[in-house]
């Protein structure tokens, strides 16, 4: 098929979201209901380059992905991920968080923090190849294509969770819009912030050279446990946010 992903040994086909599943969180509505049904992008769950790999990640309780996102517009607004949540940790009072490269293109990452139907923080980092973005416990996020190109990007996450997108879907999107004018807030939040603007973290904080694709944790796997225990990594965390 024209979308197999070929990564080392694995061959995988990908989960395929289509506009039609994405019509709850777009800005522009009027565009929507003429544009008939298409692919917008591309998932590609549980990746390893070898049979080894690929036990030694379900192991060590983890998966890595892969997104491919095409150029696209919708309506008025740029390509851009459904936007989820995660939950929070079993007996912890913090969510799950999860970490992004971009591996082509470039990414535009919404990141807010909701209080009920308010938002209290909203962080914008845009990311280029090989950059790192880390996605702290609390937050939602949606991962955005402004680009001409197409943007692939991979990300580490725990597996013992699975994303909730009720929230976003039923405030019909983000804190904003990513519209050709810049950002736009959503309305249908009671209040939503002025955007932070952060820069993506230093690939030391997760023990990696700059430029190295992060697959390559998977000789290290312990640099991520942040990912399945973060109540044990509140100073981390904090770290990532001061540096910006």
């Amino acid at each position: 098929m024209e979308n197999t992903l070929q990564f080392g040994e694995t061959i995988r086909e990908p989960d395929v979201r289509l506009l039609s599943d994405m019509k709850d969180v777009l800005a522009d509505k009027e565009w929507l209901r003429s544009a008939g049904d298409f692919e917008l992008y591309y998932m590609y769950r549980e990746l390893s380059r070898t049979e080894s790999d690929l036990q030694r990640i379900r192991k060590a309780g983890l998966r890595y992905d892969i997104t491919v996102i095409p150029p696209a517009r919708l309506g008025k607004e740029f390509v851009k991920t459904k936007g989820h949540y995660h939950p929070i940790v079993p007996g912890a009072k913090v969510s799950y968080p999860e970490i992004y490269q971009v591996l082509e293109g470039e990414a535009v990452y919404l990141l807010q923090k909701a209080e009920g139907e308010s938002i209290s923080d909203v962080v914008v980092i845009e990311a280029g190849k090989g950059d790192v973005v880390i996605v702290p416990p609390g937050y939602g996020h949606i991962s955005i294509n402004r680009s001409e190109t197409t943007l692939k990007m991979a990300n580490w996450v725990c597996t013992s969770f699975s994303s909730v997108y009720e929230p976003i879907r039923k405030a019909g999107g983000g804190a904003y819009y990513l519209l050709e004018e810049g950002f736009v807030p959503n309305s249908n939040y009671l209040s939503v912030p002025e955007i932070r603007r952060f820069e993506p973290v230093e690939p030391e904080l997760l023990g990696l050279e700059r430029g190295e694709d992060m697959y390559e944790l998977v000789e290290d796997l312990e640099k991520l446990r942040f990912l399945k225990e973060p109540q044990e990594f509140e100073e981390f965390f904090g770290e990532v946010f001061e540096k910006n």
